[in-house]
């Protein structure tokens, strides 16, 4: 038998995903909220299909990008690193084999990033927060993956940057 006096607070949030736009606080890694001060039509920000344009396909594209960036340290470290190759390409004069080589190394780390991003936030959606030893073991894997890419993309910078820096080297030093 219940209290009369006590009275069960009911949860009034609507389940219509609405909830987002009536919060005002936004936490830094909370990316399911929503505002509605944008440009950008509601429609787009809450789906869940096949996008309708190009250019809604452009928009879902690069908020995947600003996802990553403000959310993954390693993701802004390897971009802050293709800058540093790229500039060091112009500074050596990087011919156009070296630089096609470049090029692909830079993608596959930053997209593989990305896909690992991308599993890392699949993974805690499946596991609502669980510890859950095959959720470790995907999140292991996929960050293996990117290591995997960077290591690689070392050696090819080993490889196109390294007679240069020989060169450069030698004419400081007298070698």
């Amino acid at each position: 038998m219940q209290n009369p006096k006590k009275r069960v607070k009911k949860n009034s949030e609507p389940t219509d995903g609405s909830a987002a736009l009536q919060s005002r606080k936004q936490s830094k890694k909370n990316f399911d909220v929503v505002s509605s001060k944008s440009f950008i039509p509601f429609g787009w920000k809450r789906k869940t299909g096949q996008a309708a344009n190009l250019i809604e396909s452009f928009y879902h594209a690069i908020h995947g990008l600003g996802v990553g960036l403000r959310g993954q340290r390693n993701l802004r470290i390897h971009l802050m690193a293709a800058v540093a190759v790229t500039v060091a390409g112009f500074y050596f004069r990087i011919d156009t084999t070296g630089w096609l080589a470049l090029v692909i190394a830079m993608g596959l780390v930053i997209s593989t990033e990305l896909i690992n991003t991308a599993l890392e936030h699949l993974v805690d959606i499946a596991t609502d927060g669980q510890y859950r030893l095959s959720a470790r073991l995907a999140k292991d894997t996929a960050a293996a993956a990117v290591l995997v890419a960077s290591v690689v993309a070392t050696a090819i910078g080993a490889i196109v940057f390294g007679p240069k820096v020989l060169s450069l080297a030698s004419s400081w030093f007298h070698i």
